[in-house]
């Protein structure tokens, strides 16, 4: 079937859709008819890009190829209703279109012009597809961010208390670590449970904390961040 797509790609002109993702709006470029529009990030924006799409002259979707940059959660659920509904969507490293538009002279910054660019950047160097991330996968990175953000400001509290004289200030930072030691406990539950419950990070995370010095904390970090984990043969590792 993959390969079906291409060649259908392949021997017929296509047209780049760059889209430049923020929490609000989608901006977005088609390339090389020229054409720009925005909507709005939400199911009504992207239902009306997905119509804008299908009614370019009738082509079909294996001859569209959309670019957009990966930006936190934002890009997430377009590019995952953009692959369900089978368009080409390829997600490209923020760092990498910033090197594109430098080495294009792009010096200037806008949503609209970030839109093009990604577009001609498509047509240039045709990025991969991206599929999108597995929603358990997301829920659990997530979670490991929220734990490790917690534990940060848990350093800076008990850093605190060290030079605190003042008794009210005292008792007001042994109140808020007790909160966050709180807070700490109930997201590795969390993060335990979202484990457990698949199959194949349990797996994982049973592997990780067999090697000696990595505990739980550390294996779920590494689940979350190295996507690769146990996806890879040795040599690609």
């Amino acid at each position: 079937m993959q390969g079906k797509v291409s060649s259908e790609r392949t021997a017929m002109a296509t047209v780049y859709v760059g889209i430049d993702v923020c929490k609000e709006w989608l901006d977005i470029h088609l390339h090389p008819l020229g054409r720009s529009f925005r909507v709005t990030n939400d199911t009504a924006g992207m239902r009306r890009l997905k119509r804008e799409l299908d009614a370019l002259d009738q082509m079909p979707r294996s001859a569209l190829h959309i670019v957009m940059e990966a930006t936190g959660k934002w890009h997430r659920a377009v590019q995952r209703s953009l692959h369900a509904d089978g368009f080409y969507v390829s997600v490209v490293d923020p760092l990498r279109a910033r090197l594109f538009a430098k080495a294009c002279g792009f010096l200037a910054k806008t949503d609209r012009l970030d839109a093009r660019l990604l577009a001609i950047m498509g047509e240039a160097l045709k990025p991969a597809q991206t599929p999108p991330q597995d929603q358990a996968l997301e829920a659990l990175q997530e979670l490991v961010n929220a734990r490790s953000a917690a534990n940060g400001e848990r350093t800076a509290l008990s850093n605190r208390m060290k030079t605190a004289v003042t008794a009210f200030l005292r008792k007001e930072l042994t109140r808020r670590l007790a909160a966050l030691d709180t807070h700490i406990a109930r997201l590795d539950v969390e993060i335990e449970r979202s484990i457990g419950a698949e199959p194949e990070m349990r797996r994982r995370l049973d592997i990780l904390i067999s090697i000696p010095g990595i505990g739980a904390v550390t294996a779920a970090s590494l689940i979350a961040g190295l996507c690769e984990l146990g996806a890879c043969s040795g040599k690609q590792a």
